[in-house]
């Protein structure tokens, strides 16, 4: 029996739910008649490509920016290197950064296109009865844990036995579930780690250090590299560790930090980048009457609007190409976009700049026409 599943993506918790994530494609951009064609259409059928249009900009395109190329060509080659060391600590990555620079969708993007490579290259390992030495195995080469707020040593191995599917032993301890947890990771063959939000540990009480301490166990028992990601980590203490100075050694020593980091404006190489991604997001605009290269003239302001951030802009292009279907008008404008309230934080940095433009008298970006 079919069952109805939310078309959108939820943080993966189990490896099925990666599984999906992993294999999920963003709807197609559907075919538009011309305009008076589709003026002619009958109301439901408009309603239906509307529809379609809707779920479509909903998704937007994933931009490999310079940044995202540059940090997945590094956590490729840390991989490679890692394949073949030897028993010990492994070398991980940390990608660190302000809010809404995408450090989670870029860590994510990397597993799954690393897995879609491995099941290219090796599609016996992903059949339903894979066989290693007379046992079935169900082959799990990347596992991503979310941590959550005030998580413990053992919620930590309870989240990674539960993303495994494994039956634990009511009254298992945190040793059982943890054995546990190392003999799987290393019978299914995993060989990335990514562990979400590791700034919700802190560092500056002994419990974050405690489970910090449990993910540092964890992670040289296995073969797996790790990629931690999170939210100003050099300054959370993660490489810190609290205030010894040896205990930082060992965190500092074992792994990369890569800051990710919002686009710049300063440079003509940062204003270049700045455009060629709006240019890359406005291309897949299924409107009627948007004309081409209307954002790209809009560049400045639509850095003012987001503050460089890429979630930013994406969350004001998605809506602003939501609301001219909605609105009938068929294209972004200033004016469309002025109407568009995103996150709290980019429209803070927004009235920023506005009043230091009014303190300093300096010009506004000139609006387009509409």
């Amino acid at each position: 029996m079919s069952t109805f599943r939310h078309p959108g993506l939820a943080e993966p918790r189990t490896k099925e739910e990666w599984r999906h994530y992993r294999d999920s494609r963003p709807p197609t951009r559907p075919a538009l008649p011309s305009y008076q064609q589709y003026l002619k259409l009958s109301e439901e059928e408009r309603e239906d490509l509307n529809e379609d249009r809707d779920a479509f900009h909903s998704a937007l395109v994933l931009v490999d920016t310079a940044q995202v190329k540059r940090l997945h060509y590094l956590m490729q080659r840390r991989m490679k290197a890692n394949a073949r060391r030897a028993a010990g600590a492994r070398a991980g990555i940390v990608l660190d950064g302000p809010p809404t620079v995408g450090k989670s969708t870029l860590a994510k993007l990397f597993a799954a296109r690393h897995e879609r490579r491995l099941r290219r290259r090796h599609p016996q390992r992903f059949q339903d009865r894979y066989e290693v030495n007379g046992l079935l195995i169900d082959y799990t080469p990347v596992v991503y844990l979310s941590i959550p707020a005030r998580a413990t040593p053992k919620d930590l191995s309870v989240l990674l036995a539960d993303y495994l599917g494994m039956v634990l032993r009511r009254g298992a301890t945190q040793t059982d579930i943890t054995t546990q947890v190392l003999t799987v990771l290393a019978d299914v063959g995993t060989e990335l780690v990514i562990i979400d939000d590791v700034h919700f540990l802190d560092l500056s009480a002994k419990e974050g250090r405690v489970v910090n301490d449990h993910l540092k166990y964890i992670a040289n028992e296995t073969a797996a590299t790790f990629v931690y990601t999170g939210v100003d980590l050099k300054q959370s203490g993660l490489f810190l560790e609290g205030q010894a100075s040896s205990r930082a050694t060992q965190t500092s020593g074992r792994n990369t930090r890569h800051a990710v980091t919002k686009f710049g404006c300063t440079t003509e190489a940062d204003k270049t980048e700045w455009a060629q991604t709006v240019k890359a997001l406005e291309d897949s605009l299924a409107l009627f009457r948007h004309k081409p290269g209307q954002l790209v003239k809009l560049s400045p302001y639509l850095y003012d609007r987001t503050d460089g951030s890429i979630c930013a802009l994406t969350d004001l292009l998605r809506e602003s190409a939501i609301e001219a279907v909605m609105s009938e008008e068929e294209a972004i404008t200033r004016r469309l976009m002025d109407r568009i309230e995103i996150s709290e934080y980019a429209e803070a940095a927004y009235r920023s700049v506005l009043q230091q433009r009014r303190k300093t008298g300096s010009a506004r970006p000139k609006k387009a026409a509409s």
